[in-house]
């Protein structure tokens, strides 16, 4: 990790922080939760965290920084719409997240704090990044309506604060919430074969419980299925409460062949009202 000349912060947070629990399933699969159950034994993390005062070079997009070592930064439990680039097309509210970003920082002087996994598949530190003034800016994203909640296990360290965020822009019907892209969808608009970009909300009903080798499906229709990993499924209720009732799902809808299906990784992603 490249931290320049980065000044350690010990921050005395652990009253912030969610537990995360380790457990395994009888076929040795491990899995982690911010929920305890039987057998589960608590993870280790580190309860006084080191912040790391970095200076940004410029804002990517509403999610992304870059450091002045060169490093990637990537905004944990967090998505923002994407911006035009060579690699991706552009989304709604992709350029309102980037410039609200880039506005913000204005003076440059961040700091950084890491959760249990330090990288992504990208190579991409993730933090969670808090400005001079101590404001939690992933959390200030999702307030504003700029961004989605994104939790992933097992990086769970403030997963309270930014649940509690996102609930405070949906109700005001703030950012994203307002925009038609993000409205949700049922099953009357889906469209058995298309492909569906970007992050989405719909609102299904699950019907049976099927099982794959590393999946739980929840089945909502021959054509849509909800699937969670065994490894995360202790952090889930039990899943036989989902079926026959109305939820939203929200994520990302991929698709083989005729068959769609999200995978949830979060019972933040699995909303009941």
């Amino acid at each position: 990790m490249h931290t320049g000349s980065a000044i350690v912060l010990l921050l005395l947070a652990g009253s912030l922080q969610a537990d995360i629990y380790r457990s395994e399933d009888r076929f040795g699969n491990t899995r982690f939760s911010d929920k305890t159950s039987i057998g589960a034994e608590p993870v280790e993390l580190n309860t006084a965290p080191y912040r790391y005062k970095v200076r940004i070079r410029h804002v990517i997009d509403g999610d992304t920084l870059v450091l002045e070592s060169g490093d990637r930064i990537r905004l944990i439990g967090i998505n923002t719409p994407e911006v035009e680039s060579r690699y991706t097309r552009a989304e709604a509210g992709g350029e309102a997240a980037r410039d609200w970003l880039r506005k913000t920082l204005r003076t440059p002087d961040v700091c950084l704090e890491y959760d249990a996994e330090q990288l992504d598949k990208y190579q991409r530190q993730l933090a969670h990044v808090f400005l001079d003034s101590g404001e939690y800016l992933n959390a200030r994203l999702l307030r504003e309506g700029l961004a989605m909640l994104t939790l992933t296990p097992p990086n769970l360290r403030y997963s309270s604060k930014l649940i509690q965020a996102q609930q405070q822009a949906e109700k005001a019907n703030r950012g994203i919430w307002q925009r038609p892209a993000f409205q949700p969808k049922t099953l009357a608009d889906l469209v058995p074969g298309r492909s569906y970009h970007g992050w989405q909300r719909w609102q299904v009903t699950p019907k049976h419980i099927g099982e794959s080798r590393k999946y739980i499906n929840l089945i909502v229709s021959e054509h849509f299925v909800i699937k969670i990993a065994k490894s995360l499924q202790a952090g889930f209720p039990p899943l036989s409460a989902y079926l026959d009732q109305p939820v939203e799902v929200r994520g990302w809808l991929r698709r083989q062949g005729d068959q769609h299906f999200m995978i949830v990784q979060h019972p933040s992603a699995m909303v009941t009202r």
